[in-house]
């Protein structure tokens, strides 16, 4: 029976771990320690759809992001000139697909609009691709955070939720006979015992390390290895979304919090250097930038994620890269697989163990499966998007199904595995901005199968498109901030 908790790692990883852990099982009794010699990571954090079960469970409000933690928001992700002319396209699960995805409508009228040619643009409200933000102002559930700022309003919280924070540097562990964490050890030598642990200690995974867990490289399929980040001033114009543009040697983001944005060159070091990394990224900006920090790392994650009492969560279990900005969302989902698990587990249940380590490794392929997909584009003018063309070795999932999907579209069962982060919706979105789709066929099977059935659907879809513009009062991002805080804050 786990009555105590201690978690290593101040980070959002392990703040938001442990509240989740808190509101779930209020009776555990939860340690976090950090240390204020180790930084976080991040000039800017973005968050997916699924931060909305995490903050629901903890009771964040949009009002608290707003205020608290200098959030905006985000409506996805628009991948500029992957094709290398120019174009766009954006990524997003916007409010008639939520809506129709119950029914199964969705992929049917995506596969229409896509076999009538229809732009990937016009697959979402045009409103929000303008800047704008459109009325209800509180039906937003993905948000940018200045990160240091999400990560004050995080221990703020774990403090209210009587989580102790603890301030010291941790050495390592100390191991039993039998294999299990008895304790961890801070440097003056002071032990902090509990039943069970979660390293959240980053890329050093200081107590998974010492229990045999070992990096699973993904360097084959993605050759991302390098981030240079940094931040630029205040504009008064948000964009409401983040910003993917493809660079010669990876992509560079651009994520808007209040007062500021949070830019980096994600890149592979075997194609580009750090220093031609910052002169290409500069010419993209007028002002001269200054690097504040230099990030290595090695795509993959950890063979197992769970190993005796102990459950790695944030970079410590993992890291595919930034794209997709995928690392809160699996810190939510292993949190929650964990909140479930844990409350009967006793040192004997080897099966909530193993079937835990199955459903994370699940769910960290299908992101890499994801992830992999965005570099299938059209470009080949530098030496690191032919490689991405002729060399890179596909996942065992895209290998198998890519093309098929591009000539008979992408099927719901292909994702029934639980807790995935991306599904059928998430590829026909990405395939369609990689122009991937054969449309001609696509439109045949739609016609000779689908027509009847989801035509007035998409008639109606398109229509409102144009309707609902012209009819709900929408926002520049800035000021619509500010008439929520205005509505909402002293209620």
């Amino acid at each position: 029976m786990i009555n105590s908790l201690c978690i290593l790692g101040g980070g959002n990883a392990g703040l938001m771990a442990a509240l989740y852990l808190k509101t779930s099982l209020p009776a555990l009794d939860i340690t976090l320690i950090k240390s204020k010699k180790i930084g976080t990571i991040g000039v800017g954090e973005g968050s997916t759809e699924h931060w909305t079960r995490f903050a629901k469970a903890i009771d964040i409000n949009m009002i608290d992001l707003i205020k608290e933690c200098g959030a905006t928001i985000k409506i996805g992700i628009k991948f500029e000139n992957w094709h290398g002319d120019g174009t766009s396209y954006f990524h997003s699960l916007p409010e008639f697909l939520s809506t129709m995805a119950p029914y199964n409508g969705a992929p049917y009228s995506l596969m229409r609009m896509i076999g009538d040619g229809v732009g990937t643009e016009q697959l979402h409200w045009q409103v929000p691709m303008d800047g704008y933000v459109r009325e209800p102002l509180t039906d937003y559930y993905q948000f940018h955070f200045d990160s240091e700022k999400l990560n004050a309003f995080l221990q703020k919280k774990c403090a209210i939720a009587n989580i102790k924070l603890i301030d010291a540097e941790i050495t390592g562990p100390i191991i039993d006979a039998e294999g299990f964490v008895k304790s961890i050890v801070d440097e003056s030598g002071k032990e902090y015992s509990a039943d069970f642990f979660i390293d959240s200690s980053g890329f050093n995974r200081v107590i998974a390390s010492k229990l045999g867990a070992s990096w699973v490289d993904w360097s084959k399929h993605l050759p991302m290895n390098s981030a240079i980040a940094f931040q630029t001033g205040y504009e008064e114009n948000i964009p409401p979304y983040t910003l993917a543009k493809a660079m010669d040697a990876g992509w560079h983001w651009r994520s808007p919090v209040q007062d500021r944005f949070g830019n980096g060159y994600v890149f592979s070091d075997q194609f580009i250097t750090e220093g031609q990394a910052i002169d290409e990224i500069q010419k993209h900006f007028k002002d001269t930038i200054h690097v504040g920090r230099k990030i290595n790392y090695v795509s993959g994650k950890v063979n197992r994620a769970w190993i005796k009492n102990c459950v790695s969560i944030g970079l410590s279990s993992n890291f595919v890269e930034p794209l997709e900005a995928s690392s809160i969302s699996t810190t939510i989902k292993q949190t929650e697989l964990l909140s479930l698990s844990i409350w009967n587990w006793t040192r004997d249940d080897t099966s909530t163990i193993n079937k835990y380590n199955e459903v994370v490794d699940d769910m960290m392929y299908n992101i890499l499966d994801f992830i992999q997909l965005h570099y299938f584009t059209q470009r080949n003018d530098t030496e690191f998007w032919r490689w991405c063309r002729n060399e890179i070795k596909l996942t065992d999932f895209n290998a198998t199904y890519l093309e098929y999907f591009k000539k008979n579209f992408v099927h719901s069962h292909m994702f029934n595995a639980p807790m995935l982060l991306f599904s059928q919706l998430n590829y026909i979105q990405v395939m369609h901005g990689l122009r991937l789709f054969d449309q001609e066929r696509l439109k045949e099977k739609y016609d000779a199968h689908m027509s009847k059935r989801y035509d007035p659907i998409v008639n109606q879809l398109l229509f409102d498109d144009v309707e609902y513009t012209k009819r709900v009062p929408s926002w520049p991002h800035r000021e619509a901030l500010d008439i929520i805080m205005e509505r909402y804050y002293s209620i």
